[in-house]
């Protein structure tokens, strides 16, 4: 079944966004992607221009590691 683009949007978080909605800072959050517990699903550009995306469903799967610990 084809996600319609309203559907995709709500399943897709920048990483401000993600950072938010996992409650954590983005030092934090930067610790978490370095140890492999969050990978971006797409990644464009370098330095402070960069732009992360994260997918909702991977963010709960750090949620849930984050409670556990």
């Amino acid at each position: 079944m084809k996600m319609t683009k309203e559907e995709f949007l709500q399943q897709i978080m920048t990483r401000r966004e993600a950072e938010r909605y996992v409650d954590l800072s983005n030092v934090a959050f930067q610790h978490h992607i370095r140890e492999g517990r969050i990978t971006p699903c797409k990644e464009y550009g370098t330095g402070k221009g960069k732009v992360q995306l994260f997918w909702k469903e991977d963010l709960e799967k750090l949620k849930n590691f984050l409670k556990s610990t």
